[in-house]
């Protein structure tokens, strides 16, 4: 009687929502170490490569502008140079005709 009660009392749904228990699982749950251990060996790789990429364009980058500086400061170098003999050429010029000048006033 009492069982009938109870049965008759409780609608069925509820009885049968409370019986029923979804599972439920994550998907790491599913990942084996050793897929795991591969998938974080795998993004470590990428980050590093990335990092090492971006280094090396750092460095080409470096390259150039030392290359360019170091065009710059030889030709400027050789401005120099170029005008250093030009008044190297001046002073010795002069001084032939201050000699000359000398010997024939000495004459």
């Amino acid at each position: 009687m009492y069982r009938t009660a109870l049965s008759t009392a409780l609608p069925r749904r509820s009885v049968a929502a409370t019986r029923s228990r979804a599972l439920h699982a994550t998907p790491t749950a599913y990942k084996s170490v050793t897929e795991t251990v591969k998938e974080t060996a795998s993004t470590v790789n990428k980050k590093l490569g990335q990092t090492l990429a971006k280094s090396i364009e750092k460095g080409e980058v470096a390259t150039e502008k030392a290359e360019e500086v170091a065009g710059t400061a030889k030709a400027k170098a050789d401005e120099t140079s170029e005008a250093a003999k030009q008044k190297a050429n001046q002073a010795s010029s002069g001084a032939r005709e201050a000699k000359e000048d000398f010997k024939k006033n000495v004459k």
